[in-house]
Parts: structure tokens; sequence; C-alpha cells
């Protein structure tokens, strides 16, 4: 191997584990059977005290995919280590990789396969090796200097057994994803994931007073109990347009631009606009959006809210003068049949025999006062949005792939599960 800037893989670690006799050191996150076969090996023909081995003894190394997802290759090393009565020492969190053979020393980067495929090519380095050349400061720093295993720093606790079948419990538990399904998740999750838009509470026609049976002559306590009386303040046609100050593109008003009209249908429009730009359509899936549409979804979303909000506080003053004009109304409509037969809870509260219309028009304002009140500040629409990720088994299944073949090509889709599916391996360059 002449090249100092390489790559590196289980193939290329057995073998220079395999020119081993002087001194070893291993050290990674985690291990595959043929890498514990090689050290395996290696121990009878390398002396004891110039051995160390350093593992991360934990559940998440193996669904990472730093190590074989069984455990068994820890398990293999750590069995022929005891045969030797050497030990195999836990180092938490350690996510490099370091291989001491003689004068060989190689400083690599595992691959955690959760995440991709272990590449094999030399242009796409993943390691230094330097042949000849162990700088003194990493032989003491890994026990095989002059000073033995007085200046370690890694790997200072030998692995329990205990700690092995924790880990090995915990894995039954909770057992590691496929490699090649979690990398097919993660390259689609980085494309696609679910959207929810919904707009809430801004129809001028379910905007109402609740009123009082009593008002209305109603006595039976268990009616009035049951009883509701609403009064819509727009009807079924009214769409109210209101005038809002025009909003540019960073959702902030211009006053260098005209008014714009705007209503219940300009909401209407606007999200049906949005949604068509940048929501997929996935039928029983649901909706969908590319990753990389989400910020300018998000942008135009902002300007939609901003001229909401805008609506929002203009139509409160419009209900204001309605509920007003509503009350006068009611109390035309129900004055005669109120001074016939006020209600009861009213009997104290005028002081002649049979209530005045000056008396009337008081209590009935009193009445519904707090449900005008109510009404004033009930209408708050709010623009709501929620993310979701796409799963592998939705990834996976035929109609959702027809849909999204539709959406963007049989070659896209294809492309991407031939290239995630089995990991495959990457060709070797020709000698």
């Amino acid at each position: 191997m002449s090249r100092t800037f390489t790559n590196v893989d289980d193939k290329v670690l057995c073998e220079i584990i395999a020119l081993a006799r002087q001194r070893l050191v291993f050290v990674a996150p985690g291990i595959r059977p043929p890498v514990a076969q090689a050290l395996t090996a290696a121990m009878s023909l390398v002396p004891g005290t110039a051995i160390h081995l350093v593992l991360d003894v934990d559940a998440e190394v193996c669904r990472l995919g730093y190590g074989d997802k069984d455990f068994k290759g820890m398990q293999f090393l750590q069995a022929a280590a005891a045969k030797h009565n050497l030990t195999v020492n836990h180092h938490p969190g350690i996510r490099i990789g370091l291989l001491i053979a003689d004068d060989t020393t190689l400083i690599y980067s595992p691959t955690p396969e959760l995440i991709e495929a272990e590449s094999h090519l030399p242009d796409k380095p993943n390691a230094i090796i330097l042949q000849n050349e162990l700088p003194p400061q990493l032989a003491e720093a890994c026990a095989v200097g002059s000073r033995g295993f007085a200046t370690l720093e890694i790997g200072l606790d030998p692995i329990d057994n205990r700690a092995v079948e924790a880990v090995k419990q915990d894995l039954q538990d909770r057992p590691p994803k496929e490699f090649n399904v979690a990398r097919i998740e993660r390259v689609f999750s980085s494309l696609l994931q679910y959207v929810e838009l919904t707009i809430e509470d801004y129809k001028l026609t379910s905007r109402s007073l609740l009123l009082n049976p009593e008002l209305f002559g109603v006595r039976d306590a268990e009616v009035v109990r049951r009883l509701t009386n609403r009064y819509h303040l727009f009807s079924e046609t009214d769409a109210l347009m209101v005038d809002i100050p025009h909003i540019d593109e960073t959702a902030k008003p211009d006053p260098e631009k005209p008014n714009e009209k705007f209503g219940p249908l300009s909401i209407d429009r606007e999200r049906n606009r949005i949604k068509k730009r940048f929501v997929i359509e996935a039928g029983r899936y649901g909706t969908l959006i590319l990753r990389r549409n989400v910020p300018d979804f998000e942008r135009e979303l902002k300007v939609l809210e901003a001229k909401i909000s805008e609506y929002r506080t203009a139509v409160q003053e419009q209900i204001k003068m309605r509920t007003q004009e509503i009350v006068d109304e009611l109390l035309t409509a129900l004055l005669e049949r109120l001074r016939a037969a006020p209600p009861d809870h009213w009997h104290s509260r005028f002081l002649e025999k049979e209530p005045t219309n000056e008396d009337i028009k008081r209590l009935f304002h009193e009445d519904v006062q707090g449900e005008v009140n109510r009404v004033k500040t009930d209408f708050n629409p709010k623009v709501f949005t929620a993310y979701k990720d796409v799963t592998y088994q939705t990834f996976s299944d035929e109609k959702f792939r027809e849909l999204m073949e539709k959406r963007f090509g049989r070659d896209a889709i294809a492309a991407i599960f031939n290239e995630h599916d089995a990991a495959p391996e990457q060709p070797q360059e020709q000698e």
C-alpha cells in the first residue's frame, strides 16, 4: 500500500493485522467477524504485553453499523482474548479507528453502515497510513511505547461480561434496522416528507350569538337547560371583504402600494395556489412535499399569515358593528313579548309593576353583553402546518411507488432504489 491517503475496509484491516509480529493495537467503535478472526490469529504471534484492543461496548454501535448487527464479532474476539489471557477493553463513545501492526500505523474513519455503504475506491479515502513511522506520543498513549501501560490513554477498563450481556439483551429488545432499509429511508426522507396544511376559524358563517332561551319566553328549567338559541351574525351567502394593506414578499405591509380587497374566498384561493405549487397529493397516503421546497413553502405561508392577521383586525371591527346591529334588531323584534312576559330573573331589576322600554333595553343589553364581548374576540383565524418523515414501509409499497414514479419518472425512483437497496460494492480500480 503505497498511498498515504487511502481507503480502508475490513479486507485491508485483515491484511495489515496478518503482518503483525511485534506489536498490535486495534481501536474502533465496533468490529465484524472477519476482523475479529484476524485479530484472534495474531494473538498467537504477537507478545501479549504488546497487544491492546479497544472497542465501544454499546448497542448503538451495532445499530449505527460500526460493527455487525448481532454483536458476533465482539463476542468472538472477547472469547479468543480470554483464551490468551488478554482483555478487550472498553472506551465509551470512541468513533475513530486506529490499527498499529509493527511499523505500520493506520488511522481511519469507520463507516456507519446504517447511513452509507462502505466505499472501496482508493480515490475516496477514509484513512491515513504511515509506514515505519509510529509517533512516540501515539505509541505511549496506546501502551506500546517504552513505558508500557503506565501512559495508556484509551481503553482503560476491560470489558465486563455483564456489559456484553446487557448489549445483547438491548439488541434483542430493539433490533437494529437492516442497513439497506435504513439507507433507503435516509435517501427518501432527505427528498420527501409528509406535510399537513390547515387554516382554521376563518369562515364568518360560524360566528353567532348564543342567546338565553328565557328571552324567547321559555320557562321550563329542563327545556332551558337543553335548548340553545344561536343567532348567526352573517348569512351563508355573506363573504365579507375588507381592505387590508398590500403585503410584500417579506410578509411586511408595503405602504407604497394600494390596499387590496381580502376575504374568506381570498384565503381559499391563496391556500389552493400554495398547495398546487408545493404539495403533492398522494391519495390515501396523504400529502407530501419535496424538502427542497419547504423554505419557499413556508415563506409563502408567512405572507398568507400576515394577510390573515390584517384581515382578522379589520373583521373584528366589522363583527363589533354587526353584533351591535343584531342586538338592536333582536330588541326591536322582542320588545313587545319582553314587556308582556319579562324573564323571571328580571323581576327584581325594575321598580315599576311592569318594565318600561328603557328597563327592557337596559336589561336585554346586560343579558347579551357578555356574549357580544365573546364574539368580538372569538374570531381568530390560524394557519397550521405539520411535517412527518415517510417510512420505508411506505416507500416500498407498490402503489405508493407507482405514484412516485408517475410524479417524478420511473428512472429517477428506480435509480434511488437500485443505488441503496443492496448497498452494492463499488468496483475496484484497475491496477
